[in-house]
Formats: C-alpha cells, sequence, structure tokens
C-alpha cells in the first residue's frame, strides 16, 4: 500500500475522525482476490525477543489473496484464516517458514558473529477474539497461538498476545482509517523450542519472550493482522535463555518497521 508510506510525511496533518467503519467483510472478493506487491522495511532482523541480525531489513513482498481473502500467500507463508463464530472468532492456521538468514543486506562481517542457526518450518494456528467484534466498534483484541516445529527441533511454542485501539484518525492526504493500538505479546517454549532460538544451555520450559510497543493498523486497506507500521520493544525472558549462546548479548532491542504495498487489481 503507497499510501502507508505516505504516513511519515503526512503526520501532520492528521484530523480526528470519529466515528469510522471497519468490517470483517473481505477487501476483495472473488477465487483470486488480490495480488499485492511492496516492501517492508525492519530497523533490525529479531524472533521471539533474540537479535538474529542487527541491521535493517529491506524484503520485497508478494502477497496472494485467494478465495475472498481467506488462502493467503505471503512469500515466507501460506495459509488459511476465516472467522468461525460472526465476526468475533477468527481461526488462523498457516505454515511459516524460519531463518535467522537476512536478505538484504547480507554484510558478513556482521553476520560472522552472530549464529548461524539451520532454516526450518512451522505450523502455526491461531485463535482471534475480537472485542466486541471486527466491525466500527471494535476496541480490543486477544489472540491465543500454537506454533509447532515441523523439521528441526519439533519444539512447541504457546503466545497471548493482546491489543487496545487507541483511538481512530485520518490522515487527509491519506483519506484512510488509522487506528493506533497498543500491544503486548508473551510467549512461552518448551526446553526443544528454546534451545533452537537461545542456545543450547537453554534447557527449561519457560516463558522466554516478552514484547510491547505500538501498532498502526490500516483496516479499511488491509488486515488488522498485519501492522503497517509497528514501533515496539522486545526482550528475551529467563536467565537460562538470556544467557545462553545464542541470546548472550542479543537478548533485548527495538524494532521499528513500516510495509509499503499496492496492489494490482487496483491499478487498472
Amino acid at each position: 500500500m503507497l499510501k502507508a508510506l505516505s504516513l511519515a510525511l503526512s503526520l501532520i496533518g492528521i484530523q480526528l475522525i470519529c466515528p469510522l467503519s471497519a468490517t470483517a467483510a473481505a477487501h476483495h472478493k472473488g477465487t483470486l482476490s488480490s495480488i499485492n506487491l511492496g516492501v517492508r522495511y525492519s530497523s533490525v532482523l529479531q524472533n521471539r525477543g533474540v537479535l538474529f541480525y542487527p541491521d535493517f531489513q529491506i524484503d520485497p513482498i508478494l502477497a496472494v489473496f485467494l478465495f475472498d481473502d481467506r488462502l493467503e500467500y505471503l512469500g515466507d507463508s501460506i495459509g488459511y484464516r476465516d472467522f468461525i463464530y460472526k465476526d468475533i472468532l477468527r481461526l488462523r492456521s498457516r505454515l511459516v517458514s524460519v531463518s535467522d538468514n537476512p536478505l538484504f543486506p547480507d554484510r558478513e562481517s556482521v553476520k560472522n558473529n552472530y549464529p548461524d542457526r539451520p532454516d526450518t518450518y512451522e505450523w502455526n494456528t491461531r485463535l482471534e477474539i475480537f472485542l466486541p467484534g471486527y466491525n466500527e466498534n471494535y476496541i480490543a483484541e486477544i489472540d491465543f497461538g500454537y506454533s509447532k516445529d515441523l523439521y528441526r527441533h519439533k519444539g512447541d511454542y504457546f503466545e497471548i498476545q493482546s491489543k487496545i485501539k487507541l483511538f481512530d484518525f485520518k490522515v487527509p492526504q491519506l483519506n484512510t482509517k488509522i487506528e493506533p493500538q497498543f500491544f503486548t505479546s508473551v510467549g512461552w517454549g518448551n526446553n526443544k523450542h528454546n534451545q533452537y532460538f537461545y542456545g543450547p544451555s537453554a534447557s527449561s520450559d519457560s516463558f522466554n519472550n516478552l514484547s510491547y510497543g505500538l501498532w498502526f493498523s490500516f483496516p479499511e486497506e488491509a488486515d488488522r493482522f498485519y501492522p503497517i507500521i509497528q514501533i515496539s520493544r522486545f526482550q528475551v525472558l529467563g536467565n537460562d535463555n538470556r544467557s545462553a549462546a545464542y541470546a548472550n548479548n542479543r537478548s533485548d532491542g527495538w524494532l521499528v518497521s513500516f510495509i509499503a504495498t499496492v496492489g494490482l487489481f487496483d491499478l487498472f
């Protein structure tokens, strides 16, 4: 969404407007619902509280949505999502690749000082609860997630994430709704999972990471699951995890990221 890229240049013109609308309906209809191209900027590469790579990332985005936006291909994942009870409960299931190797830039002088975990795949399942619903009255959200490694370590990971909408606003130049949200997330992993992410000495089942910060969602343009702009603090929990070889001196930091895409169908 090219509109998102313009946000940083337009914040001075913010105008509060209420009420504003968003619905649980698909953004696009049809067997082939939409194809989006774009880029994602991230200030660092991190996952579950541990710093994978301490340099900025610019990743290309190819997003393909099918069956009224229910089936999605996002380059590093393929998944299905749908509401199972009104617009309150949504189930999401995805196959996701996990790697600590940067795409761009890939500075060998930096990478050589960091561990190189073998790439793997996870199956992620998530129950999303919207309060009071995914609609114009949306206030908050609680997500419960479970991930199972399928290839390397066969470990298990659980996560609880909460989000609360702070307010709604529109930037006149963009003419689209923006939702700043405060989010928190805490994760728990068994010893196999923690050894893969934090190091061989992380041998206990434990809570392993905490993150919190601000997300900016564009619900009229993209699903709330994907923050267009993110400013967050991440950290590893537990002495065993923080002192393990892969996380030692890499167990906390800040992440700033934003996404800009354009829908190919919207160009015609």
